[in-house]
């Protein structure tokens, strides 16, 4: 049996893309992530990401005050500047 490290998780985390953005109550964007495990890692909100995915996929409306919105992979390279 193989034991997970961090970076094994993490390797497996960037080839997984769900992108959403989130955006705070006046609709401006406060970030963009290639997937839940990304958001939950980088921002400074205490996002947990089991919250992240039922607000994205609608099952509750926001998480902590903010709304998480599917976007395109194509959207999601142009935010991050990747061609």
């Amino acid at each position: 049996m193989t034991t997970w490290t961090d970076e094994m998780k993490e390797e497996v985390s960037k080839k997984k893309l769900y992108p959403f953005i989130v955006l705070d109550y006046k609709d401006d964007v406060v970030g963009v992530y290639r997937n839940s495990k990304q958001c939950e890692r980088e921002n400074e909100f205490g996002f947990t990401s089991l919250g992240i995915r039922q607000a994205v996929k609608k099952i509750h409306k926001t998480h902590r005050g903010f709304r998480f919105e599917k976007i395109s992979i194509e959207l999601y390279k142009e935010y991050i500047g990747e061609e």
